[in-house]
């Protein structure tokens, strides 16, 4: 920390009021209809997730910039390619002419209508000055807030603005199956700076999350906890996570790193997503002779085409060298590219099944932890599970092939739970099965319980015959914090969405 964050301290603690202000006028025109910063009802400020997410995908094309320790890594050290491990000096951060405004001309040249900057990577390093951790741009010898540079370039040329932020973190011991409370908060601390000190942020990009061993699972880290600090600081910002799921258990719009693969979603999946690529050799900008443009233009035309026509956004990674620019071969190839681009012409209207199926709102489930007695294999990526918790992302739909439905593996009564993390009169629950011919008449003989806090049954209900596609059972205001669903055979266990209502 520097000698100016005292300032910053009191300047935080007044922005802070002004927040607390607005946030109390804004509880007001939501006639207190908040549930708990998910979705918030009769406020006129904040724009549908399906009008987000059209948004978006009329975007077509955007720029990744990869830009962090590691570049400096791959510049001084002797392992000249991959990423930080967060061992390296502050001090190794060393641009010499970093220029943001040349980056979102780049983009603009290209056809491209917005960037995503790496703000903290998986080594910890952060490219502003954070309150929270010495491992940042002012412990440097070069202090430029990138983040603003960045976000102040992109917002004046009038490009979207989204910011990259990777929850494993080596250098502050955020990794998976040790994430302490106080990690949890660090990790919060972090992205409340940047969704409160630099204006509105149209995505945030989230990584480092659940898709290796090493990273931090949903479970240290739950998705719901974070969701509810973003849409309760910025609701329209676009919450875009790397978990290659083609469902919303995890992220507003599914992403994945797809380098060198077209479409990486099933085929018939048309919901928004977005998945990257790298023009050069790799992520990083890297000190040998190899590094140079390697896609050529015809390849990228192709994958705009694959990944637009299945709306989805083409997210193409530029790395800016170690004095902070972008290399001339790269923008040839753009410009090049931009030439011959067709871009289509923008959706008129999101798609019918797009965004949430219903007013979430209503489910005391939405986004809450849940378990599972097992977990079946992943279908079509190795980085994505049929995890428990896709029954309660606010979508419907069951296809098991689009990985739209929670799975165990097959076991003697398979369950599945919620906790609601506090006890309600519960009214109604609604249980929405896979719809896929291969997987819907797997639900058959089930019992639906109700659980007090301390896990003891309370209320249970036999379902002999499988939901087609859904069904709801109604109970008198029973008291309860867990809703577990068990199947009374061997067999697997498969859910599209479990809606809870109550008090």
């Amino acid at each position: 920390m520097n000698k100016n964050r005292i300032v910053k301290y009191y300047a935080l603690v007044a922005s802070f009021a002004v927040m607390l202000f607005i946030s109390k006028d804004v509880k007001a025109q939501e006639n207190e209809q908040n549930h708990k910063g998910l979705t918030i009802k009769k406020n006129p400020y904040i724009i549908p997730l399906t009008q987000l997410q059209l948004d978006f995908v009329n975007t077509r094309y955007q720029a990744y910039f990869h830009y962090n320790m590691a570049t400096f890594k791959n510049l001084n050290s002797e392992e000249k390619i991959g990423r930080s491990r967060g061992t390296e000096p502050a001090t190794m951060w060393a641009p010499t002419g970093l220029d943001t405004d040349q980056w979102a001309q780049v983009c603009k040249d290209a056809r491209m209508e917005g960037g995503w900057l790496t703000t903290k990577h998986h080594g910890g390093f952060c490219l502003w000055d954070s309150e929270y951790t010495d491992y940042d741009v002012a412990s440097s010898n070069v202090k430029t807030d990138v983040v603003r540079a960045f976000v102040d370039s992109f917002r004046k040329a009038g490009l979207k603005v989204g910011l990259y932020y990777s929850i494993l973190d080596y250098h502050h011991e955020v990794e998976n199956g040790s994430t302490s409370r106080a990690e949890i908060e660090f990790t919060k601390n972090q992205i409340r700076e940047l969704l409160t000190n630099y204006g509105p942020i149209d995505y945030i990009n989230f990584d480092g999350w659940s898709t290796w061993p090493t990273n931090p699972d949903f479970d240290d880290m739950p998705y719901g906890e974070i969701y509810e600090l973003v849409k309760s600081i910025q609701p329209n910002c676009l919450i875009i996570s790397h978990t290659y799921e083609s469902n919303l258990a995890h992220s507003e719009v599914p992403f994945a790193d797809a380098a060198g693969r077209a479409y990486p979603y099933p085929k018939d999946y048309m919901r928004p997503t977005a998945a990257s690529d790298f023009i050069q050799r790799g992520w990083w900008w890297d000190d040998n002779n190899g590094f140079q443009v390697s896609k050529s233009v015809d390849y990228l035309l192709k994958q705009l085409d694959s990944y637009n026509s299945h709306n989805s956004v083409y997210i193409l990674n530029l790395s800016p060298n170690p004095q902070g620019r972008i290399d001339e071969d790269v923008i040839s190839r753009l410009k090049k590219t931009a030439a011959k681009w067709k871009k289509p012409e923008p959706l008129k209207e999101s798609g019918a099944n797009w965004g949430f199926n219903y007013d979430v709102t209503d489910n005391l489930a939405f986004l809450k932890p849940c378990w599972q007695s097992t977990t079946h294999p992943y279908i079509n990526d190795k980085r994505a599970y049929p995890r428990a918790d896709i029954a309660v992302d606010g979508v419907t739909e069951g296809i098991w092939e689009m990985e739209q439905t929670s799975g165990t593996k097959q076991q003697v009564n398979p369950w599945w739970m919620v906790d609601l993390q506090k006890s309600h009169k519960i009214k109604e629950i609604s249980i929405y099965n896979a719809t896929d011919e291969a997987s819907k008449s797997l639900m058959t003989n089930f019992t639906v319980s109700i659980l007090d806090k301390n896990e003891k049954e309370v209320w249970s209900k036999n379902i002999k015959e499988y939901p087609d596609p859904s069904i709801t059972i109604t109970m008198d205001g029973i008291k309860g914090q867990y809703v577990k669903i068990k199947k009374q055979k061997e067999g697997f266990l498969r859910i599209a969405e479990v809606i809870v209502k109550g008090k």
